[in-house]
């Protein structure tokens, strides 16, 4: 009896070793949009966001992670008017990321994942800054077009102001044992 209770032990543990779910620690966490226009550069903080994933040996999986439209914002309301209006949030009221596996390769976070903007999926490569002390620390930023989206780049005052197709995503996400 004791020996079976020291295995099913040994094998509990080694389950609770082998995968750590992680939550996002938003106090911890930012995310923005950065892009350009005829006018000038622009900022949009996205306020509402959310990532999960589990941490195995050497590896990053099962990470879902999406954004609220309606959350970006740039602090000037007509531009966050057209960015909605550009995004459909209406019908698509997320942003969404996921990924089955990224691998862990020193301070680096490798591999592709699945993207969602407006309603249009595209495989992505990642490739980001990791790092694993008593918390789990992604960064980066990724560049996309958003016309590889269906997202007609937005423009304004009748359309002499237009946004840059190109914008960056850049992101600091801490994620903790739940």
């Amino acid at each position: 009896m004791k020996k079976a209770f020291t295995i099913l032990s040994l094998f509990l543990l080694g389950i609770t070793a082998w995968s750590q779910p992680l939550t996002l620690d938003k106090n911890k966490s930012n995310l923005e949009i950065a892009g350009t226009s005829s006018l000038h550069d622009w900022v949009s903080k996205v306020e509402e966001f959310q990532a999960n994933a589990d941490l195995n040996e050497g590896k990053i999986t099962k990470i879902s992670f999406e954004a609220v439209v309606k959350s970006i914002k740039s602090g000037k309301s007509g531009m966050d008017g057209n960015t909605y209006k550009a995004l459909n949030e209406k019908e698509y009221p997320k942003i969404t990321f996921k990924a089955d596996q990224l691998d862990i390769k020193g301070n680096q976070l490798v591999g592709k994942g699945q993207l969602t903007i407006a309603g249009k999926t595209n495989e992505i490569p990642i490739d980001l800054t990791f790092s694993n002390a008593s918390e789990v620390s992604v960064k980066g930023s990724i560049k996309l077009k958003m016309t590889d989206y269906g997202v007609t780049p937005p423009t304004a005052v009748f359309g002499t102001i237009k946004t840059g197709d190109e914008v960056t995503i850049q992101f600091n996400f801490t994620l903790k044992n739940t």
